[in-house]
């Protein structure tokens, strides 16, 4: 069975980035509402604590997708046309 050409084609790097965002997102906030409902706060400052776990994890996110990406594309750039 023949591979198609689409599957040789380089992914786009940003878009990965920005795609990776969502499911790091999801998981902070799906941990945050967790935390809230069972009172769980270890921090003085809680919206602070919610907002540094959102980005980090928005960020891992965005870095996991990116890393997957380049690592594709660099195996795709070895592979040749």
């Amino acid at each position: 069975m023949k591979r198609d050409s689409a599957s040789h084609s380089k992914w786009d790097l940003e878009s990965l980035g920005y795609v990776g965002v969502l499911p790091g997102a999801l998981l902070a906030v799906t941990h945050q509402i967790y935390a809230i409902s069972i009172g769980d706060f270890h921090s003085d400052y809680p919206f602070l604590h919610m907002m540094v776990e959102l980005i980090g994890a928005s960020l891992g996110g965005s870095l996991l997708f990116c890393g997957i990406g380049w690592i594709r594309n660099q195996h795709i750039a070895r592979q040749g046309p």
